[in-house]
């Protein structure tokens, strides 16, 4: 019996439809709220009841936070997931190739440690400690390559598995028809499997570039200076000892939510391809 999407009740897709628009609404909504907050004046904010719009379109927060400390972490951030990215796909590119297409003794134990790996970029926070005593001893505290360090190696797992899925979709007969043509392995694995496997590198790409933008908890530790404190530990300081700056706090929380989603617009339309790309195989 053939079943498919067009053959459905109509009530059957109003339910999905109205699923759909429930999940963006209760995910949207935080984010609407917080940009809407940050635009009104100072007076307003605690007002009650409270109004989604305020009497007028005030910029008075987001001066505040262009004063202070946050353009400086704004771009240490930056920085710091643009190092994570680069590094991590060249690392993630080269592992991913040998897991897919080489053989060797204990490839199946080496793999399954990188997919126990994985939780690291979900659940950074239980390593916190392990990390600092190791870090510490080798002197590697508070330096502008501490966070990329460890940004690199929360999300590598996850890029690795991302990219052997892909790289195991590609028909061997390509790379040999590339050596016939003269084409050496680094050739094949810099330059002509990177172009062929772009949805893997764009999936891998956004999952590294969210980890190493998000992440608090290991930051917050292991770097004391605010002179290479990344975003989100930026934002955290409108949590002050005295109270909650809501107005810098909203819009440092709007700013820093930007990025996320240019590049997820960016990346986004890949992202299903490069999860699914090697699970079917001819």
């Amino acid at each position: 019996m053939n079943y498919s999407y067009a053959s459905r009740k109509p009530w059957a897709h109003i339910v999905t439809a109205l699923c759909f628009i429930g999940a963006v609404v209760i995910n949207f909504s935080p984010f609407l709220w917080g940009a809407l907050t940050s635009l009104k004046p100072i007076s307003e904010i605690l007002k009650y009841p409270p109004t989604l719009l305020g009497s007028r379109i005030s910029g008075e927060h987001y001066s505040v936070v262009m004063r202070s400390s946050f353009l400086l972490a704004t771009r240490n951030s930056i920085f710091y997931s643009v190092v994570a990215v680069v590094v991590g796909l060249i690392c993630a590119n080269m592992a991913g190739y040998a897991l897919a297409r080489c053989r060797f003794f204990g490839k199946k134990a080496i793999f399954m440690i990188i997919l126990s790996g994985i939780p690291l970029s979900l659940g950074s926070a239980a390593m916190v400690v392990p990390n600092y005593m190791f870090f510490s001893k080798l002197g590697l505290i508070n330096h502008w390559f501490t966070l990329p360090l460890l940004y690199i190696a929360y999300n590598l797992p996850m890029a690795i598995w991302v990219m052997t899925g892909g790289i195991q979709g590609i028909p061997v007969s390509i790379e040999e028809a590339a050596e016939i043509d003269g084409a050496g392995r680094l050739y094949i694995i810099f330059r002509l499997i990177p172009r062929i496997s772009l949805p893997s590198i764009a999936c891998a790409a956004l999952f590294i570039f969210i980890g190493a933008w998000n992440e608090f908890i290991v930051s917050s530790v292991l770097v004391s200076s605010t002179d290479l404190y990344p975003i989100q530990v930026s934002i955290y300081s409108y949590l002050g000892f005295f109270g909650r700056e809501w107005g810098p706090l909203m819009a440092a929380s709007t700013i820093g939510v930007i990025p996320i989603l240019i590049v997820f617009s960016i990346l986004g339309k890949m992202l299903i391809s490069g999860l699914t790309a090697g699970s079917v195989k001819e």
